[in-house]
């Protein structure tokens, strides 16, 4: 009983900043649907920007222990997308693998962009305008 009332509790402490959003927003499944799709397209956008960002970063003689780090940021990424794969591009809402899809999607775009950060800052610090170099 003491469990259910702690759950209770932290439940009200997290969602208590949301109370009066409850009526401003109107959240729907082809909403969240479509922003599933945006994230799968910038997820594969993104795999190009890494690439290219990846190659010039071994070129510079960027430090191994970043280009280590940004390609584990990567395959964490891939791993991702793929799980996402497993239940194919969502078409309609009303087939509840695009939830699952989105999870994994979300993820595998903020894996990728971490990894992007990470090797545009360690360009940056070198001084290199990478967006000149790589065309993006």
């Amino acid at each position: 009983m003491r469990k259910v009332a702690v759950f209770i509790l932290a439940a009200f402490v997290l969602l208590a900043p949301l109370a009066g959003t409850a009526g401003a927003l109107q959240w729907n499944y082809k909403n969240f649907l479509k922003q599933s799709l945006a994230w799968y397209y910038m997820y594969r956008s993104d795999d190009q920007k890494f690439n290219g960002l990846y190659n010039l970063s071994a070129q510079a003689n960027v430090s191994n222990k970043t280009l280590e780090l940004a390609m584990d940021l990567y395959i964490n990424a891939s791993r991702e997308y793929n799980e996402s794969m497993q239940y194919g591009i969502p078409t309609d809402y009303r087939d509840f693998g695009w939830m699952i899809f989105s999870i994994h999607i979300r993820k595998a775009y903020l894996y990728i962009e971490a990894a992007i950060n990470t090797l545009k800052a360690a360009l940056q610090e070198r001084g290199i305008n990478w967006t000149k170099t790589i065309g993006f």
